[in-house]
């Protein structure tokens, strides 16, 4: 009878503690949205030496420890033919690269972030010195300010 004793107490705790676990998990496991803000101008000057600089947040937290800030550049009509730069973290959660734009045109700067398990990718344009409308291609894609949540996320 002893052991059916010890049996029951012994199921009773686990159950205690799994069901305190899973409502300690479940409070406050609501993520708050990593949110990336262009530090970057809008126009540049051709063959001129560009600071790519995003500031990364978290609530009212500078997110110092992002896991990666990659820059996608390209120009307008030709994402293929884009680069990708990775950002260095310099203060404050800034982070930022460099590039230089060799000719005038259109183009647009995607900052891949990954932080906290999230995935941010806002994007901004770029004009650089004076180009024709005319061979301006609009970019339509449509993973501007994506948000995911990194769990099962397979990277790019």
């Amino acid at each position: 009878m002893k052991k059916f004793a010890w049996l029951g107490l012994s199921v009773l705790l686990l159950g205690a503690c799994s069901t305190n676990e899973a409502e300690t998990m479940g409070a406050g496991n609501t993520l708050e949205e990593v949110v990336v803000e262009f530090n970057t101008g809008q126009t540049a000057e051709v063959a001129e030496e560009v600071v790519l600089s995003v500031t990364v947040t978290q609530g009212d937290e500078a997110v110092e420890d992002a896991d990666e800030v990659v820059y996608e550049v390209w120009e307008s009509g030709h994402r293929k033919d884009g680069e990708m730069i990775t950002a260095q973290h310099t203060t404050d959660g800034v982070y930022e690269a460099e590039t230089v734009f060799e000719e005038e045109g259109l183009y647009y700067l995607q900052a891949h972030t990954t932080a906290r398990r999230l995935h941010a990718m806002p994007k901004q344009e770029v004009t650089v010195g004076n180009p024709d409308p005319a061979s301006i291609v609009p970019d339509d894609s449509e993973d501007s300010e994506g948000m995911d949540m990194m769990e099962g996320h397979s990277g790019h």
